[in-house]
């Protein structure tokens, strides 16, 4: 576990910086805000970090580092733990397994949540039809509904296997 200051090699603590500007940039985490695949990776690198060396790592303030770890933590994606005797918590994880299937769920159950508004929307654009089809936009609108819906269905299965609700 690391201790309130950062205990690593100046060395050793400049390519662990390149590994998370790297990570940073790849496809793996492009889906996610910056200020959290940070907090991602530092995790995954330490396995074990404090708030305040997350907030000395990234240079982020405590506000946005609790605000981030908070939601991660409520996401399933990391553990928030804490050292007995002392008032200072750890966040850690227990596999990249469990921080990929975490972030697939979260992916997928956001997904589900627009299939009802997809729905209205198609519905009121197919209604007000005659209206609306001689704007500028709504086949291009029309298209994107058209898209999502069908790979909602996809996500549903998904989900079923994921045993997501």
């Amino acid at each position: 576990m690391e201790d309130e200051e950062d205990t690593y090699d100046d060395k050793v603590r400049k390519i662990e910086k390149e590994i998370v500007e790297h990570l940073i940039k790849s496809p793996i985490y492009s889906t996610r805000n910056e200020i959290t695949t940070k907090i991602l990776i530092y995790i995954m690198l330490r396995k074990e970090i404090t708030q305040h060396l997350l907030k000395h790592l990234t240079g982020y303030s405590s506000g946005k580092i609790s605000q981030e770890l908070n939601n991660l933590v409520d996401s399933g994606m990391i553990i928030r733990k804490k050292i007995p005797g002392i008032r200072r918590k750890v966040y850690t994880f227990e596999s990249v397994e469990q921080i990929s299937t975490a972030r697939i769920k979260n992916i997928i159950a956001a997904m589900l949540k627009w299939q009802d508004h997809l729905d209205k929307m198609k519905n009121e654009m197919e209604t007000k039809r005659s209206k609306l089809e001689t704007m500028n936009g709504y086949d291009n609108v029309m298209k994107v509904i058209d898209f999502y819906l069908p790979a909602i269905k996809i996500y549903e299965k998904f989900s079923e296997s994921l045993e997501i609700k």
